[in-house]
């Protein structure tokens, strides 16, 4: 697997990776009708990358394609994180994490935040984020929790 920086030939393949990531990675977690909420907020690769261009956003690649993808607002707040459901547990999450973390780093952050959902919760829990509050979103009258998150990164030196 490499990790490389996101490309606009990149957004075809992020908006199926969120898609399928939500509405088949989150089943457990949220009804039909959330996800399918949730999912309607990304469904054009050209708004897509249009939010994704001024934020640093990596790409997980393997041998098949596009894996997973991570990206990061220029005020520390991670933006997104979505794998392939088949990527689960096979540690392209932790890599994307990972790497992410010492983009942040190196570009001065001292903290990152977070809208996590129920699962992204969990990971980034093990990861040592540390919960703040739950909160309730409205996404086209369905309501939804997430989790707001914060992290601190330590620097060298």
């Amino acid at each position: 697997m490499l990790i490389r920086d996101y490309t606009r030939a990149d957004a075809n393949d992020l908006v199926a990776i969120f898609q399928s990531a939500v509405l088949e990675g989150s089943a457990p977690l949220y009804s039909a009708a959330q996800r399918t909420a949730w999912a309607s907020r990304i469904t054009d690769p050209t708004a897509l990358h249009d939010r994704l261009k001024d934020q640093t956003c990596l790409v997980a690649v393997g041998d098949s394609g596009a894996l997973g993808f991570t990206a990061l607002l220029a005020n520390g707040h991670l933006d997104m994180l979505f794998v392939r459901p088949g990527q689960r547990r096979r540690g392209t999450a932790g890599a994307l994490h990972d790497a992410l973390l010492e983009r942040a780093a190196s570009d001065g952050h001292a903290g990152l935040s977070v809208h996590a959902s129920h699962l992204a919760r969990r990971f980034l829990a093990k990861r040592g984020w540390q919960f703040v509050r739950t909160e309730t979103v409205n996404l086209h009258g369905v309501t939804l929790e997430h989790h707001y998150m914060t992290l601190q990164l330590t620097h060298a030196g």
